[in-house]
């Protein structure tokens, strides 16, 4: 599941990687497919199963790469697949969620609402709902409603439908295109970011859709600086909470119960397309924040405060949400907007910031890693789904 869990904190309950075996790691296999992977790769029941710009979504197997099946022309695809209840389920740059089955079978295929809407992120399967995000595509022509959607899983049917900015204000109006993936608590509320001009976190009841409450991170709603990065569910100081930065550099813990701020930290210099884009993780003790924007790398930050325990220069823009093993902190490199050619894979500990492996793509890196037992699988901009293991 995209973050491990619905929790989306980045520490996958499967992961054993430590950092003995990190500094053993060698190429299991390398596959390449058609496009950038830009999505965190999806492990279950020995499979891989990855998407493409190239709109192709495949299936490998996890100990030796091969080929299980793939299916081609699916449309653009950023996000990462989602794996539940027998399915595979993404969301494409057209607008379009599909399901598959596990043999490869093409299940359903269904389309949200909008004149060119885009679903840039993984879905989620949440009991018999698949929920999706909706904005615009590259470029924002035009500017769609930003939208959460929900479909029923077996049948591809919609359920319902929340406009992001009828929290803020009256009415489904452009803006506030939906770019990251909800988190769900346990009482079945769900929390995403949304973009401009409202650019904040939107919490719903997923069963209805209904809308619970909205926080703004940058109220003058002057400039583009979305909170595109999937939000965290942890327990913090005897209270629910949400944790979550925005491409403007800040990073947030929100009361899960109304929205309030528990405690903010500026981070680092934002933009429309830097700052705090990639989505966190956390250990149940600390957040690691990657950074797109100056400067550039990994904040270890203490969740009781926010304190600064450790920082990284990772010397490139980081774009792909860590994960994190047993001590372990996983990420990849790379200016995605800028060379593409430029970029790779590092290993930190987790306690104090050192680096234990690194490796160089010559590709940059918007994919998250997936770690499954003591397995890294990580995409990269030329479309290369590779695995590592030690030996």
């Amino acid at each position: 599941m995209h973050r491990g869990d619905l929790a989306r904190d980045g520490h996958p309950a499967e992961a054993t990687l430590n950092a003995a075996a990190v500094k053993r790691l060698k190429t299991a296999w390398q596959v390449e497919m058609s496009g950038a992977v830009n999505g965190t790769p999806a492990v279950a029941g020995g499979l891989v199963v990855a998407a493409s710009g190239g709109g192709v979504v495949a299936a490998y197997r996890l100990d030796s790469g091969a080929r299980v099946w793939q299916l081609n022309n699916l449309g653009a695809i950023s996000g990462s697949p989602t794996i539940a209840a027998g399915k595979v389920v993404v969301g494409t740059l057209s607008g379009h969620i599909i399901a598959i089955g596990l043999d490869g079978t093409l299940l359903w295929d269904s389309i949200v609402p909008g004149l060119k809407p885009a679903i840039w992120s993984s879905p989620t399967v949440y009991g018999q709902l698949v929920l999706a995000g909706v904005g615009s595509q590259y470029g924002d022509e035009p500017l769609e409603e930003g939208v959460v959607v929900a479909f029923d899983l077996a049948t591809g049917s919609q359920m319902w439908e929340l406009c992001a900015r009828t929290v803020a204000r009256a009415g489904c109006l452009q803006g506030d295109g939906i770019w990251s993936s909800p988190a769900i608590d346990a009482a079945a509320r769900g929390f995403i970011g949304v973009g401009n001009p409202d650019d904040g976190v939107l919490a719903f009841e997923v069963a209805t859709g209904k809308p619970l409450w909205f926080t703004s991170f940058h109220p003058d709603a002057g400039r583009d600086v979305d909170v595109g990065a999937t939000p965290i569910v942890l327990q913090a100081g005897g209270r629910e909470a949400i944790a979550v930065g925005s491409n403007a550099g800040v990073f947030k813990l929100l009361d899960a119960a109304s929205g309030s701020v528990v405690w903010s930290r500026d981070l680092v210099q934002g933009s429309a397309v830097h700052g705090l884009l990639a989505s966190p993780a956390y250990d149940g003790n600390n957040f690691y924040v990657p950074s797109a924007g100056v400067p550039v790398g990994v904040f270890a930050l203490a969740a009781a405060d926010g304190k600064t325990l450790w920082t990284y220069d990772s010397g490139l823009p980081v774009y792909s949400a860590p994960a994190i093993g047993q001590g372990v902190l996983v990420f990849g490199i790379g200016d995605v907007f800028g060379n593409p050619n430029v970029g790779g894979m590092v290993v930190l500990s987790s306690r104090d910031g050192s680096v234990l492996w690194l490796t160089d793509f010559h590709s940059a890196v918007f994919s998250g890693p997936a770690i499954s037992g003591d397995t890294v699988l990580i995409g990269n901009s030329r479309g290369d789904l590779i695995a590592y293991r030690p030996v």
